[in-house]
C-alpha cells in the first residue's frame, strides 16, 4: 500500500482537528485524562492510505531536556494496528523532521535545533542499538526519567541556543540529586 505524508505542523483547522481526534478514538489511543484538542494542536503529520483516510499521525511539543538545556520537539508517532510493520516509520520519521525544519527555517529565529524521541518500544530500542542512526539522524543522547533510551536529532546547520536555565533539583542531606 502507498501512503501520502500530509505537513500540518500549524495547520491543523476545526475539522482536521476532528479527523484526528476521530482517528485517534477509532484506535484507543487517546490517554483518559488527556486534551485531545490540544494533541490535536500538536499534529506535524498525517500519514494518509489510498483512500486519503487517516493510517497515522506525529505530534511534538517544545521541551527542554534539563542536561541538554536546549529546546527540542518532544516527537510521538502513532500508527494504525492495521499499518505497523509496513516499513511507514522511517517516511513519517523523515516526514516529520523535514516539517519542523521548514518550520523553523521560515522563523526569523528558531523555537528549536531539533527533534527529540523516547524509545518505548523494547523491541527497537534493543535491535537497534547503535549509537548513532544514520537512516534518520538520531543520536544516543542518554535515558530518560523512566529509564528509556532518549535519541536526538539536530537540524542541519542550526547553533545551540543560550542555555535555558538549570531547573532547582531537590535537595537530600546537602546532597544534590542529578
Amino acid at each position: 500500500m502507498s501512503f501520502t505524508y500530509d505537513a500540518i505542523w500549524k495547520k491543523v483547522t476545526p475539522e482536521l482537528a476532528r479527523e484526528l481526534i476521530e482517528f485517534w478514538t477509532e484506535e484507543k489511543a487517546l490517554p483518559k485524562a488527556g486534551n485531545p484538542e490540544l494533541r490535536a494542536q500538536q499534529a506535524v503529520v498525517a500519514m494518509r492510505d489510498e483512500q486519503g483516510k487517516i493510517a497515522a499521525v506525529s505530534t511534538a511539543m517544545l521541551r527542554v531536556i534539563p542536561r541538554l538545556r536546549q529546546p527540542l520537539y518532544y516527537y510521538r508517532t502513532f500508527c494504525a494496528e492495521k499499518h505497523r510493520g509496513g516499513n511507514t516509520s522511517m517516511p513519517m520519521m523523515k516526514a516529520s523532521q523535514q516539517a519542523l525544519l521548514d518550520y523553523n527555517l521560515g522563523l526569523e529565529k528558531p523555537e528549536s535545533i531539533g527533534v527529540l524521541i523516547e524509545i518505548e518500544n523494547k523491541m527497537i530500542a534493543e535491535h537497534y542499538n547503535e549509537a548513532f542512526w544514520p537512516q534518520t539522524g538520531f543520536s544516543f543522547i542518554g535515558y530518560s526519567p523512566r529509564g528509556l533510551v532518549l535519541r536526538a536529532h539536530y537540524f542541519p546547520g542550526f547553533v545551540l541556543m543560550k542555555p535555558a536555565p538549570p531547573r532547582k533539583q531537590p535537595k537530600q542531606n546537602n546532597v544534590q540529586i542529578n
